[in-house]
């Protein structure tokens, strides 16, 4: 079976959808941010863990999405941890994220597997600025 693909064709003065932090109410009456959930272009919803970016603990998931956020609540990278959770490539990363801005990492776990994943990946990050 062929694979779809969608793409999203704004108007001309419409803004495109961005992906957007929708904190827990929930958890709003814990002393200490420990979830969120982020929203994303297609209006669906992430449920993530939230851990300082220098965190090592963030990137010890396998088959989690890795969203890196600034303090502005911005996502400024995102990646899929893989199914064995390579050190090497995920420390870079983490050093990468830090050095662009990002002040946590936030861990969703419940993409159920790598298309899933691909999916939320897709979903959250920003569209790719054309100045770039």
């Amino acid at each position: 079976m062929a694979a779809l693909a969608y793409r999203y064709t704004p108007d001309l003065f419409d803004e495109p959808p961005v992906a957007r932090e929708m904190p827990l109410r929930s958890a709003a009456a814990l002393g200490e941010r420990r979830f969120t959930a982020w929203r994303g272009r297609s209006g669906r919803r992430y449920v993530a863990s939230v851990f300082a970016a220098e965190d090592s603990h963030a990137l010890s998931f396998t088959d989690a999405v890795l969203v890196a956020v600034s303090p502005e609540r911005r996502i400024v990278a995102a990646r899929d941890s893989g199914p064995f959770g390579i050190e090497a490539a995920l420390g870079r990363w983490q050093r990468a994220v830090m050095a662009a801005g990002a002040s946590e990492i936030h861990v969703h776990l419940l993409a159920e597997d790598g298309m899933s994943r691909r999916a939320a990946l897709l979903d959250l990050m920003p569209e790719a600025s054309p100045e770039g």
